[in-house]
């Protein structure tokens, strides 16, 4: 394929911007994280009052990058914010982390959780009759096939892209809006679960604590259509309405699945079910609500709707790329465009081959736990760019969020202490230095990189 290094096409309207926040934050996340609170706590006002802070956080962390999206409306997202805030070195350290921890390892986390609800669909007489590396391996090629196509597809310009984002965004909406809408109003349950807990006990914080961080990274892609800042038209008027609209709509989304949760388990039952049963939350809420006949069509269903995380991390991962090879902070190659589809089609296509790396390298949860903090740390960084490019870019004809600075200091203390409460957390401590030490390695390269190569673009 022939490339040019021209600069990106301002093709992606408001509803595509709209639709990549919500399908970069609703993931696998929602779907597993309430069952392990429930299960440690037994106290669900408190589940829903987390979800509540967690959809806050989300909501200060959109109001902020929708100013830094409006100061720099090119490609790059938080590499961007964090490179103009603090230098090169700092910028690479972001870039290439959120580029690995943010977008590849958890495309190959949701792809792998995708087949593995939708082959559920498949009975297991089928299956014995397949070869044994084929019956082994069975979940990580669909997988990887669900990935290739995806990438192939967003390689293929702006239209096919937009439109496979909008569709699967909206079958995923009008299935997790369905299933907790009918659980609520149709479903079996009790109303009077929502009386229990209250007040969490002292035993209880350190759980809500871990619980936090985990919701967290549910609520993780509040900042998607950043990454598309230098393909949408007029950006000042349109991505603060994408960011903070896209945000709005997954808490709601989010507190609806919860409510049903809720309606639908027993707490007492809870703090007793078996570990496997607790991380498949909505299934196990979908079969107490419906019953058992439901499971299997649902973790068909479920894995569809997840469909469309997995194209949202391929749409946006690929311009972090795009923006560090045109800064000379990466290959020259993954800084070009295609020359008739105006895509970065060689970043897009590294980062598939990157998660299907992953796919065939760990489990969900060993990513998980090595991500989980790593992102809170860099979105973190991100956030805190606000203060020095507020001095720096003080002329800008940029959105303004209200209440500054309470949204950014409110993100920023939030994120400090599900840090330290992943530290103090027997269990959760070692995977958490190992992500920290990561980040700290790549600072070292990263200012060493800076310091070898001169800024060539985007200065």
């Amino acid at each position: 394929m022939s490339q040019s290094p021209l600069q990106p096409v301002r093709q992606f309207g408001f509803w595509s911007a709209h639709f990549v926040v919500v399908s970069c934050m609703v993931g696998a996340g929602i779907l597993t994280t309430s069952g392990f609170t429930l299960q440690a706590t037994g106290n669900p006002q408190a589940l829903l009052v987390l979800w509540g802070i967690g959809g806050l956080m989300a909501l200060a962390g959109a109001l902020t990058v929708a100013e830094l999206a409006t100061m720099l409306s090119r490609a790059g997202g938080d590499y961007l914010y964090v490179r103009q805030a603090y230098g090169r070195g700092a910028g690479f350290v972001c870039g290439w982390s959120t580029f690995v921890l943010g977008f590849a390892a958890p495309t190959a986390v949701v792809s792998t959780t995708a087949a593995n609800y939708v082959m559920a669909g498949i009975p297991e007489q089928w299956v014995q009759h397949w070869p044994a590396w084929l019956m082994t391996h069975r979940h990580a090629l669909a997988a990887s096939l669900l990935i290739s196509l995806l990438t192939v597809n967003h390689c293929f310009g702006h239209r096919q892209s937009t439109r496979a984002q909008i569709i699967s965004t909206l079958i995923k909406l009008i299935i997790l809006v369905g299933l907790a809408s009918i659980g609520l109003f149709a479903g079996r349950g009790n109303w009077e679960h929502f009386a229990q807990g209250g007040m969490p006990s002292a035993e209880q914080w350190p759980a809500l604590g871990v619980g936090l961080i985990y919701i967290g990274y549910a609520y993780s892609g509040w900042n998607g259509a950043s990454y598309l800042a230098g393909e949408v038209p007029n950006p000042r008027r349109l991505l603060p309405r994408a960011l903070i609209s896209g945000c709005l709509a997954v808490i709601m989304l989010y507190l609806l699945l919860n409510a049903m949760f809720i309606y639908a388990l027993d707490p007492v039952m809870m703090k007793t079910a078996p570990m496997d049963q607790v991380a498949r939350v909505a299934e196990l809420a979908a079969s107490q609500a419906f019953g058992d006949q439901i499971a299997t069509p649902l973790s068909v269903i479920l894995g569809i709707s997840l469909i469309a995380s997995v194209s949202a991390y391929l749409l946006a991962g690929p311009r972090v790329m795009f923006a560090m090879a045109q800064d000379g902070l990466f290959f020259r190659s993954m800084g070009e465009l295609h020359s008739r589809t105006q895509v970065p089609v060689a970043a897009t296509l590294l980062q598939g081959l990157l998660a299907i790396a992953f796919l065939w390298s760990g489990t969900f949860l060993q990513l998980l736990d090595y991500t989980t903090v790593g992102l809170a740390a860099l979105s973190g960084m991100t956030v805190a760019s606000i203060f020095p490019l507020r001095r720096k870019l003080k002329d800008t004809d940029a959105y303004r969020m209200p209440w500054y600075p309470l949204p950014p200091l409110f993100y920023l203390l939030l994120t400090s202490w599900t840090i330290v409460q992943a530290l103090l957390t027997e269990g959760k401590r070692w995977p958490t230095l190992l992500s920290l030490g990561t980040i700290l390695a790549g600072t070292l390269i990263g200012f060493i990189n800076a310091s070898a190569k001169p800024a060539k673009l985007g200065q």
